[in-house]
Formats: structure tokens, C-alpha cells, sequence
């Protein structure tokens, strides 16, 4: 289709000419259908005109509703007896149609209907396979031409008279794009050509069509097809004068020679009467148009081809760039400009084929093939030089490997965010943790309750390096075993949890945690503080609280220690905000501290009815933006936990 678009095909000249019903036309003459009558005059207009053929893209299936004299005696009162036989001995329009295209080299349309289809209903595929067909066809057609067991055909005095019949199918493609036009297909088993190729027969006074291999010959004319009897066409545009509204045809004065040896087609050139098709050229154009450019394009061969040998060419040349990149990719590694000129190459034979013999050579086939061979090639080479980068780098970085251990036990024992805010319909928990370097000390963890409670916990692993995150991991996941038994106060759990990590006495590390339970119900929240800084209460009515807590020692630090269980009621709406001490100690580079004011204005710029996670990324990005580039000084966490009942 983008070839189309660049090279359109040339017409500057056609025998080829239009007679479009056009909207002119319907203003002057009246709504569609037509008298048949008028049809008949302007049959006979384009006859003395000299046209040397006369196809009508319409299908006069239904009898003309006009065609019965004897009908419209009975419609004037007053009629004298003889004057009523006279007009009922009238002929009918459809008579007088017929006998106008009796005297003119006619082709009829027909279309093909497939089973289903909602044209079909009350057709008899014994009446499509009686169709008569004035073409005759050397040789039988292949199985694979489209086969269509119901026809839509004329009238039969309209049909009896035409000097052939033509099939108008065009059906566009799944995008809705209309190609190819149908040149031969089978109507009740019977051959039949499309209106294109039957018009080019009478205009030529041809008799008989020979089909063969990928081609439909008639006469000197060869016409390629797909094994579905269907043609790609070549799309342009045809040139000026090639068109005439109905309505000038028919007034305008007998001018014999005017459209001498023209094949002439009829058909619907206005919006309000349908057959409009997308062609590859990007626009909407109507189908008589694209019959005319067949018939120009069996005249003047401007069919686009693909050849039978195409798919061999092309995975032939797929082969050799694959051999090119086995061969010539290693040696020339550092010079990326050959596989460039490779892919302009086979674009260059793709669009010349085109441009210069109208063939249909599919670039991306050999680009495909070759393609995968150079990623695979450079893979390998990839691989080899990786490998020897590995053993240099496992052999610098050997003391890192602590550290991404340990960093990889802590991310994958930390929730995602959705298993957060999937914890309770009533809440909305959504939590945050970026370490300062591969390594963090910080966790977070929440979970549901048997009972329905929700428990949420932060927590900062003082010092540095493997194992502050070991430690970490080691805290969480007690913390995490601990928590889950039920029928045990908060702060009773604390202080077991303050036992077995500081058990022996020997730990030099130090845990602060805040950790809580709420009541998704109620709203109220037990809270016990070990060393942790004290966390926020964002009411719903946008005011902000430091919520103060009595605490204890972080953990590590006193075995036995009595931890205090403490408690707040939050109100529907309003949210907890936990965070750990990277958040106000942050620094820029000029040495400034984030601070809590900072913190605070974050926070009161939160809309109270937003989501958790505004909050949890608004704190992280004023933070970087702060730091603007500093290096973080330690790890930052945030969680808001917004009690929103239901």
C-alpha cells in the first residue's frame, strides 16, 4: 500500500470514460431508482455516442415498480374503455430497457453471494447455476477460483438482451481495504467472467476467454490472477474528461463519435447510494471508479504481480544475508555501516521491482531472515566477549556478592503494592521503600488477621553493609511469625520479638520498628514504638497531627524491656503516615536537611479523598527533588495507612 502511495499508477490517457449518477444528477431527474425509461435514454444516448461497449455497475434485480401500463390505467379515473386498452397494450419500462440494451453492446452486472449472507435469502442456487453466460471459456477454471452458489442477476427480459454478464465482487480485504477485483469466479458451477474482463470481450468482439496458470488470456490481452480468479490492481487516477454526469448525457443533444470506440461504465458516484470502498491509495472511492481502472488496467496491463517464483527469491536472498552475517558480521563488528547498506538494498529491489515492472517482492521476508541470524551471531559474539567481562568483573566485584544477597532477601520478603491494597476493602495501604545504596536496612510488612485486624509494621536496621540487610531480613520475617499468633497483646509480641534478636546478648545491631494494629470496623489502632520516630495523622478535614507516643528502646538494645501498648482512633478518611528517619534527614547539596516542615507541607498539599499512593510517591519525589542529584544518605521508607470505611 505505501508503494501504491509513492508510485500511483500513471494514466494520461484511458479509453476508458464514466457515467456517473452522481448527485447532480439525482437533483435534476428525481431519487434513485429511476424510471427505466430514463435508463433506456440514456443507453440509447451513449450508444449513438459510439461506444464501443456499455457496462452497468448496478443490478436491475426488481421489476421497475412503474412497468405495468395496464396498473397505471387504473390509476386515472375518467379513462375511456378504448383509451385503457391502449395504454394496458403499452410495452413496460423494463421492455423498453431491454430493448434499448438489445440495441447497444451491453454487459449486465451480477453478484456473487455466498451462503449466509443476507442477499441470499429466497435464492435458488438451481436458478444461479440456469444463469446463462454470453462469454465462453476455453478450458475449465481451477478449484481454487471463488465459487458462489447464489447470484443476485437482473431481471430476465434485461438479462435475455445484454451481450454479456459480469460479476462486480470486489470484497476488501480484513481491514476493510479494498485490492483486488474478482476476474473469473464460478456462479453455480458455472464460469463466469468479472465486468471488467467481459467488457473488454464485447468492446474487442472477442468470444472466448482462455484460463491457464496464474493468467486469464482474452485475445492479445493477458491478465494475471490470483488462484482465486481475483487481480491486484495498480491504482492511480484517471485522467480529466474521463467522467460525465447522467443528467448531461441524457440532456444534452445526439453528438454521434463523441465517445467512439470508449468502453463506457454506469454506475453510482454519490455518497447517498452506497458502494463506496477504501482503496491502498488512502482515500474512499466508489466502485464504479475501481471497475473502470480494471478495464484500463486489462488495456493497458497495469496490473501489480506476484510472481510464483517471489517467495523462492525472496528466502534465497533472506539465505544470503544470513551467510553475509555468519561470514562478515564477526570481522566487522566495529563497522555497523554494511548491515545499513544491506537493509537499503533489499528495500531498493523491493521498491524498483515495483516501480519498474510492478512486481510484489516482500522485503521484510529476507530482512527477517537475515535479521535473525545477525542477532544471533551477535549474541554469540556478545556471549564470548560477557564471558570474558564476567570473569574480570566476578573477580573485582567478589565482595559484593554479600550485598546483592542480601539486598535480594529483602526485596523479595517485602508486599507489592498490590498485595497492600488488596489487604481490606476499608483500607487504603500503600507503602514505599528505596535504599540508599545496593543495600538497605529498612522493611516494611503488613497482613491480615484471622480476626479481620490488619497489622502493619516499619522498621529501620541501624548500621551498614551485608549484614544490616541480613539482619533486616532476619527481623521482618520474625517479626512477621510473631505477629501472625493470635490471642497475645501487641506489646507482649514486641518485647518476645526484642528477646529472640537480641537473644545471647552479643547483637551489635539495633532495630527501631512502629508497629500497629487496626481495626478495619472501628478505626482504632493499637500502636507499639520501639525507637521509631512517631508517625502523622492526616485528618480528613486536612489537618495534619504529629501523633505523640510514649515508645521504648529500639530493639536489641534491653532484653526484657516492658514496651508500652498505646492506641489512637482515626476517623473515617483520615490516614497514619509512617516513615523512617531518611526521609527528614535528607540532604542536598549544600548540606540542608529535608526536615519535618518539609514533610509536613507534602502531606497537607495530599488531598484528603486521593489515593495512599499520592501520598507515599508525592514524599518520595519531593525528596529527590530536593536532594536534586545528592547522593541519598540513608534509606527512605514511607507507608500511609487511610482508613476510608465503607
Amino acid at each position: 500500500d505505501r508503494y501504491q502511495r509513492w508510485q500511483p499508477r500513471q494514466i494520461a490517457k484511458t479509453r476508458v470514460h464514466i457515467v456517473r449518477i452522481d448527485a447532480e444528477s439525482l437533483r435534476a431527474l428525481g431519487p434513485w431508482p429511476w424510471p427505466r425509461s430514463y435508463l433506456a435514454l440514456l443507453t440509447d444516448r451513449i450508444r449513438d455516442a459510439g461506444a464501443s461497449a456499455i457496462g452497468y455497475d448496478i443490478v436491475f434485480a426488481e421489476p421497475d415498480p412503474a412497468t405495468d401500463p395496464a396498473r397505471i390505467a387504473d390509476l386515472f379515473g375518467g379513462l375511456s374503455p378504448s383509451a385503457k386498452v391502449e395504454i394496458a397494450a403499452l410495452p413496460s419500462l423494463d421492455t423498453r430497457f431491454a430493448r434499448a440494451i438489445g440495441a447497444a453492446p451491453v454487459v449486465v452486472a451480477r453478484v456473487g453471494v455466498m451462503p449466509g449472507a443476507i442477499e441470499a435469502q429466497g435464492l435458488d442456487p438451481a436458478a444461479a447455476g440456469a444463469l446463462f453466460v454470453e462469454a465462453e471459456f476455453a478450458d475449465a477454471l481451477s478449484k481454487t477460483v471463488l465459487a458462489f452458489p447464489f447470484a443476485i442477476a437482473n431481471v430476465p427480459d434485461i438479462e435475455d438482451s445484454a451481450r454479456g454478464q459480469g460479476l462486480i465482487n470486489g470484497n476488501p480485504d480484513a481491514d476493510g481495504v479494498t485490492r483486488r477485483l474478482v476476474m473469473t469466479a464460478k456462479v453455480g458451477g458455472n464460469p463466469t467472467p468479472g465486468i471488467s474482463v467481459d467488457l473488454v470481450r464485447v468492446a474487442n468482439r472477442e468470444t472466448r476467454l482462455v484460463p491457464g496458470p496464474g493468467t486469464l488470456a482474452l485475445g492479445s490481452h493477458r491478465i494475471p490472477i490470483t488462484p482465486t480468479g481475483e487481480s491486484r490492481l495498480h491504482f492511480g487516477t484517471l485522467p480529466d474528461g474521463s467522467e460525465t454526469s447522467a443528467v448531461n448525457m441524457m440532456r444534452q443533444p445526439r453528438r454521434p463519435g463523441t465517445l467512439a470506440g470508449k468502453i463506457v461504465i454506469i454506475g453510482p458516484a454519490s455518497t447517498g447510494l452506497g458502494d463506496v470502498r477504501v482503496t491502498p491509495l488512502g482515500a474512499e472511492e466508489f466502485g464504479v471508479r475501481l471497475h473502470a481502472q480494471a478495464v484500463d488496467a486489462i488495456l493497458q496491463n497495469g496490473w501489480l504481480v506476484r510472481p510464483a517464483w517471489a517467495p523462492a527469491a525472496e528466502w534465497g536472498l533472506g539465505v544470503v544475508l544470513a551467510g553475509l552475517a555468519i561470514t562478515g558480521l564477526p570481522a566487522a563488528r566495529r563497522r555497523g555501516l554494511w548491515p545499513v547498506l544491506a537493509v537499503v538494498l533489499v528495500f531498493a529491489i523491493s521498491l524498483g521491482s515495483f516501480a519498474g515492472a510492478r512486481l510484489l517482492l516482500d522485503p521484510l521476508r529476507p530482512l527477517l531472515l537475515g535479521g535473525v541470524t545477525a542477532l544471533a551471531v551477535l549474541a554469540a559474539l556478545f556471549a564470548e566477549t560477557g564471558r570474558v567481562a564476567r570473569q574480570l568483573r566476578e573477580a573485582r566485584l567478589a565482595a559484593d556478592g554479600e550485598m546483592k544477597a542480601a539486598r535480594e532477601i529483602q526485596q523479595a520478603m517485602l508486599p507489592d503494592r498490590a498485595t497492600l491494597a488488596m489487604l481490606h476493602p476499608a483500607l487504603d495501604l500503600d507503602a514505599v521503600l528505596e535504599p540508599a545504596q545496593a543495600i538497605g536496612g529498612d522493611l516494611y510488612d503488613a497482613f491480615g488477621l484471622p480476626d479481620g485486624r490488619v497489622v502493619f509494621l516499619v522498621g529501620d536496621v541501624t548500621g551498614k553493609g551485608p549484614s544490616a540487610a541480613l539482619f533486616m531480613a532476619v527481623s521482618k520475617a520474625l517479626a512477621h511469625s510473631l505477629l501472625r499468633r493470635g490471642g497475645v497483646p501487641l506489646n507482649a509480641i514486641i518485647e518476645s520479638l526484642n528477646d529472640e534478636l537480641g537473644e545471647g546478648g552479643q547483637s551489635v545491631v539495633e532495630v527501631t520498628m512502629l508497629c500497629g494494629i487496626i481495626d478495619p470496623v472501628s478505626g482504632r489502632v493499637d500502636l507499639v514504638n520501639a525507637g521509631h520516630e512517631n508517625p502523622l495523622i492526616r485528618r480528613a478535614d486536612g489537618t495534619l497531627v504529629d501523633v505523640a507516643l510514649e515508645g521504648g528502646l529500639p530493639l536489641c538494645t534491653v532484653a526484657g524491656f516492658p514496651y508500652p501498648l498505646e492506641s489512637v482512633d482515626l476517623a473515617p478518611g483520615d490516614a497514619l503516615v509512617i516513615i523512617t528517619d531518611g526521609v527528614r534527614e535528607a540532604q542536598n547539596a549544600a548540606g540542608d536537611f529535608f526536615g519535618s516542615g518539609r514533610t509536613h507541607d507534602v502531606l497537607n498539599a495530599w488531598p484528603a479523598a486521593a489515593p495512599a499512593i499520592e501520598a507515599t510517591r508525592g514524599l518520595v519525589a519531593a525528596v529527590r527533588g530536593f536532594e536534586a542529584g545528592n547522593p541519598a544518605s540513608d534509606d527512605l521508607t514511607v507507608m500511609v495507612v487511610a482508613w476510608r470505611p465503607i
